[in-house]
This record gives structure tokens, sequence and C-alpha cells, in this order.
């Protein structure tokens, strides 16, 4: 008797959030761009692979999704109930995990609590969010944007096409805003 309340597909995989805030995925699930903790090639081609036997993205303790986003690199991210953001799938760019692990969402130990959040810097939170075929802009709670993955020909708007990858580099207060001039 479920319902979705939003849904986001890409080429291979799809995710959508349930009326109860829950997030289900399907399609591809190659790297654990499902986030259901392992890797069935393909969820949803199959019989008895959808309704109650699809999986929910285990989010951590309390936790639902308020929006979500599918990207072509594999990678998957939600705006959580607390303003946070959290990512899994291939970190390829750095477009999904915020540490150096390569993938998150094959077992069962990367996701819930023990999957971190991005760190968008100190004290702030996400209002709205793309995420994009290698990247992820992230609308903040100061009305800036920050955005992290390819940066292929500069889309990220931060004035040069160095990829952002996720890790201390380039994450948090380190990560820098989209330049709108001024």
């Amino acid at each position: 008797g479920r319902t979705a309340k939003a849904i986001r597909v890409n080429d291979t995989f799809a995710c959508a959030i349930l009326d109860d805030d829950g997030v289900k995925c399907w399609g591809s699930n190659l790297v654990g761009e499902l986030g259901i903790g392992r890797t069935d090639q393909y969820i949803g081609d199959g019989p008895n692979e959808m309704g109650d036997a699809l999986p929910e993205v285990n989010l951590g303790t309390g936790l639902t999704a308020k929006a979500i986003g599918t990207g072509d690199l594999m990678h998957t991210c939600a705006i959580l109930s607390n303003d946070q953001v959290k990512c899994w799938g291939r970190r390829l760019l750095g477009v999904a995990t915020p540490d150096s692990s390569d993938i998150h969402g094959t077992d069962p130990s990367h996701m819930g609590d023990a999957l971190p959040f991005m760190d968008l810097g100190t004290g702030r939170s996400a209002k709205s969010f793309s995420v994009g075929g290698t990247g992820v802009c992230v609308f903040l709670d100061n009305d800036r944007v920050k955005c992290w993955g390819g940066n292929g020909k500069g889309s990220l708007g931060v004035g040069d096409d160095i990829p952002r990858l996720t890790g201390p580099m380039w994450s948090g207060d380190a990560m820098p805003y989209t330049d709108w001039g001024g």
C-alpha cells in the first residue's frame, strides 16, 4: 500500500521517497548505488524483487529522506530529515562518499549510522540539491551553493576545471562556494 512522494531516475537505476519518507531503489546495483547492502547485479528485473521484497535503504537511526538524487556515475544522495546529506555508491570523482572509501552500499556495514554525512562546512545544512552526471551541488541554509565532483569544463562554478574530490582537501570549510560575482 505504499505510494511515492518523489522519484529520481537515470540511465541505469531509480530511487523513490515513499509516503513514509523511506527510500527504495531498483535497477543496476553494480557498486552499491541502490544502498541495500549487497551487490545483486540488477534488482527489479525478475519476479518477486519489487514491493515488500525490495529492501528499504538504511539512512541511519531515526533518519528519513526529504530529497533524493541519482547520478550517472552510479551514485545516490539524499537530503535527510536533519537537513544533512548522505551519499552512497561509487566514489569516482568524489561524488559519493566523504572519506577515502571507493564504494559505499555494497555491504550492510556501509549503510545506516556507519554511512557518514557529507561535510558541508561548519554549521551548514542543505535546503535542496541537484545530483548530476558527475557532480553534486547543494543549496545551503546560508543561500549559497557548494558543489563537488567532476568539474568538467568548470561545471562546479569555482573558476577552474579541477575535480573537487571529497576528503580533507576539498570538504567542509575547504570546499569553495560557487562564485556568482557581485
